[in-house]
């Protein structure tokens, strides 16, 4: 069951600041994919903290006083952390006994080089999911990006075989799988996304370990808490391209 702090409304310019009591306070915006990392490591870890949501569109002055302007931003014990990746690791360094990064310096390493890997993938999704100022891309471009696009996921099948286990960690799943997911998560929505191409667009099905890793994290209880379906997904995306406005398209995809 979704927690309801996690979608509470987006703060914008001239709100002001809530209060919080969590030592753990992370600024979200509900559908952006690198936020999207801290929240799976936060809920992975059973950690009580504070979720703030943001309009990126419409910036209130104490989120730009305090950050680079971008989320995730984690903010503890007077502190201020940027970025994805060095929220999680901090949250990784300081919480539970059991690590998501592997012990080994060795594979620590591969692992936060194929999450840099797959990070690439963002380069043909955005086109295909966005809207660019003053650019429209055709069909035939967005098929174009996601030919590319799948380059990048054959990359992954690859090592999910060479792993041979139901996630990058092994019987569980590390810091890796949920650094990758998010990007997972938009690429199974893109027939919903963009009707017109449908299938065209979907994963393979030869693509056979990545489609059972994509299963394998939804089974997660962290992604069944925070995760969208293909079909929320697709709908919340299309209402906040449409209107600009986050909590809309929270609250209209709702349940889906």
């Amino acid at each position: 069951m979704m927690n309801n702090a996690l979608e509470s409304i987006h703060y914008s310019e001239g709100s002001e600041k809530p209060s919080v009591k969590d030592n753990l306070e992370v600024y979200n915006m509900r559908l952006c994919p690198y936020a999207e990392r801290t929240i799976l490591v936060l809920l992975h870890k059973k950690l009580s903290f504070t979720c703030t949501n943001i309009n990126l569109k419409r910036k209130p002055s104490w989120f730009l006083d305090s950050t680079f302007g971008k989320v995730p931003v984690l903010l503890t014990e007077g502190k201020v952390i940027p970025e994805s990746l060095l929220t999680c690791d901090y949250l990784d360094e300081v919480y539970g006994d059991e690590k998501l990064h592997p012990t080994d310096p060795l594979q620590k390493v591969v692992d936060r080089v194929l999450v840099e890997k797959q990070g690439q993938m963002m380069a043909h999704l955005y086109p295909m999911y966005g809207k660019f100022p003053g650019k429209e891309f055709s069909n035939e471009e967005k098929l174009e990006k996601f030919k590319n696009l799948l380059g990048v996921v054959r990359g992954f099948e690859d090592e999910l075989k060479q792993r041979g286990s139901p996630f990058l960690g092994g019987s569980k799943p590390c810091m890796a799988d949920y650094m990758i997911f998010p990007f997972y998560e938009r690429i199974e929505a893109l027939p919903l996304m963009l009707p017109d191409l449908g299938l065209a667009v979907a994963l393979p099905d030869n693509l056979r370990c990545v489609n059972q890793w994509i299963a394998s994290m939804r089974g997660t209880e962290a992604v069944q808490h925070y995760g969208m379906s293909p079909t929320r997904m697709a709908k919340a995306t299309k209402i906040s391209l449409a209107t600009a406005d986050y909590d809309i398209a929270i609250k209209e995809s709702a349940g889906l």
